[in-house]
């Protein structure tokens, strides 16, 4: 494993008290034999039950818990506040509910010491799934990648799991919709190398989904908006 790394790992949260402290279990114990170090930065969106005070109390010295008192709840909002904050030169994004296998950290920080500048957990690439994902939501994240492919080479566009190395994101500004903090960075971020790497999607065991209607109308605005982004930088 590369030593002399200093890594952010960032976890957006709302309302996620029956997951956080497994989930942060499971990513200290993951971080702790990996040998960088590190620091764990949870950005709870104004949560109403106890996610916060329980993710510090997990957290102890091994990271912190920030939490946002926007009008706008917005996790895209939530991950961007944790990369304007973070100190580190590499940054990844998980999300809360479970859904993102930790253990797939130190093969992400691997491909980054590497030289990757970016990289993806894909559920669509060779070897990448799902697993207890309902028909329904299948259908509409396929179709989803599918429409964000117009703006981005990354197969897998509308994932919230990904690692960065934080200079690429320098000077860029980042003006995310609703959920999909990813697809933003894929397309407007300064990297000049990418890997997808595959992984197994497991839908959450616990709590609600947070994917509404809305939501899936401000990806399609994003995705809109980015047609434009690079049009603009195309004609420039």
């Amino acid at each position: 494993m590369p030593e002399n790394i200093f890594l952010s790992l960032l976890i957006p949260t709302l309302n996620e008290e029956e997951n956080i402290v497994g989930l942060l279990e499971r990513v200290m114990g993951v971080l702790d034999n990996s040998g960088v170090t590190y620091e764990v930065v949870v950005i709870d969106d104004a949560s109403v039950d106890r996610t916060p005070f329980l993710a510090e109390n997990a957290l102890g010295i091994k990271g912190k818990v920030i939490r946002r008192r926007a009008v706008k709840r917005s996790l895209s909002l939530s991950v961007l506040d944790g990369i304007n904050i973070s100190g580190a030169e590499y940054i990844i994004v998980i999300d809360a509910d479970g859904s993102h296998p930790p253990e797939l950290l130190p093969a992400m920080i691997r491909y980054l010491a590497a030289g990757y500048e970016l990289v993806v957990p894909s559920r669509y690439v060779q070897g990448g799934g799902v697993k207890n994902f309902p028909f329904t939501r299948r259908l509409i994240s396929k179709f989803a990648c599918g429409v964000g492919r117009a703006v981005t080479r990354i197969k897998d566009n509308t994932s919230g799991f990904f690692g960065i190395k934080k200079s690429c994101l320098e000077g860029i500004i980042l003006s995310p919709q609703g959920f999909k903090i990813g697809l933003e960075v894929f397309v407007k971020a300064r990297y000049r190398s990418f890997i997808e790497i595959p992984y197994i999607f497991e839908n959450r065991k616990k709590g609600e989904s947070k994917l509404k209607g809305l939501v899936v109308l401000q990806y399609f605005l994003q995705v809109l908006g980015l047609i434009g982004y690079n049009l603009t930088k195309n004609a420039g």
